[in-house]
């Protein structure tokens, strides 16, 4: 059981958080005035700005699903600021695929697909050499197999 001066304690801190984000948001949006948040279907908020497309120099890069073997691979451009992870806008781009046998296959056009948001090189061959380690660790695999049936 709580008390009530324990309730109200936890209610100040939480008015507290919350205005402290209030602040942040506020400074964000000054910085970025064409910000928007975006909510994914795990509920995890972004928020993104298409003034960052041209400037996002790291990126996520994952699977939109952990069980599916099939799951769509993403890329997820973003910019680090003093207010956090700004992405660009649109937030996130599918460039392929996750295959159970394959590995990692390109979507077909997935380059132009970024350049034509104004994504960086940096970030287009952060994703190109993802899918060539996983063709050349396809390769290594292969090998390996064929050397053990000596």
């Amino acid at each position: 059981m709580t008390t009530i001066a324990e309730e109200i304690g936890r209610l100040q801190k939480e008015a507290i958080e919350k205005q402290e984000e209030v602040e942040r948001l506020k400074r964000m949006h000054t910085a970025f005035p064409n910000l928007k948040k975006h909510i994914n279907r795990w509920k995890t908020v972004r928020y993104c700005s298409d003034t960052v497309n041209t400037r996002a120099d790291k990126c996520e890069i994952r699977y939109n699903c952990g069980c599916c073997s099939d799951s769509p691979l993403e890329v997820w451009p973003y910019v680090d600021t003093e207010f956090g992870q700004v992405f660009t806008d649109p937030p996130v781009f599918q460039v392929g695929e996750k295959h159970w046998i394959a590995g990692d296959r390109p979507n077909e056009g997935w380059k132009q697909l970024l350049r034509d948001e104004g994504i960086q090189e940096t970030i287009i061959e952060l994703v190109a050499d993802r899918f060539k380690r996983g063709v050349e660790e396809r390769k290594a695999l292969a090998e390996d197999d064929y050397e053990d049936e000596d």
